[in-house]
Formats: C-alpha cells, sequence, structure tokens
C-alpha cells in the first residue's frame, strides 16, 4: 500500500467528496459535507488510490490537527487509516523540522 501526497486540488476535493458520500450515516449534514469537500483544497491531503484520504490543517509551527480523513468503508481495517495517519505524522514532522531550525 502506498500512500501519496494529493498535488491536484481538484482531485482532494472529488476523493474527499467520493469517500465521506459513503458514509452516510457519519456525514448526513450535507453542508458540514460540502465545507470538507471545499475546505481540503487548500490543506495538505494524502491519499491511498482512491480508497482513502487524510487532510492536515497546520495551525502553527508545531501544532496540527487531522482535519478530516476516511477510507471506503469495504477497506475498513486493512491499514489504510494507519498508514495516512503515519505519512502525515511524517510529513508534520518533517515540516516542523526545517521551521524551527
Amino acid at each position: 500500500m502506498s500512500v501519496v501526497a494529493v498535488d491536484d486540488r481538484a482531485a482532494w476535493s472529488r476523493l474527499c467528496g467520493s469517500i465521506l458520500r459513503a458514509h452516510p450515516e457519519r456525514f448526513e449534514i450535507e453542508e458540514a459535507t460540502a465545507a470538507y469537500i471545499r475546505e481540503v483544497a487548500v490543506l495538505p491531503t494524502f491519499a491511498v488510490d482512491e480508497d482513502g484520504f487524510l487532510s492536515l490543517r497546520v495551525h502553527q509551527p508545531r501544532a496540527a490537527e487531522v482535519y478530516v480523513m476516511g477510507v471506503r468503508p469495504e477497506r475498513h481495517r486493512a491499514g489504510l487509516g494507519t498508514a495516512l495517519l503515519e505519512a502525515a505524522r511524517r510529513t508534520f514532522e518533517t515540516m516542523t523540522s526545517s521551521i524551527c531550525r
């Protein structure tokens, strides 16, 4: 399984929308789902194929949060979420080490 940083901003939003809408029980408020889809276009986003994604919101050089993440229901329990979290952690550590030198 390979986690990649998504470079195409429109692709971030398409992937986010596709996966979030595969979870209607969790993302049932359309306005909130639409906000996630819009906002991931400007955030660092990672993906595992078309099966999972994670968007990271950096608040300051040493503070970030997982803004939104999702994995297709049929791929749950396959390690995709763990791989996405690890990629985000490594990227954030790289960002903070270059900023805080």
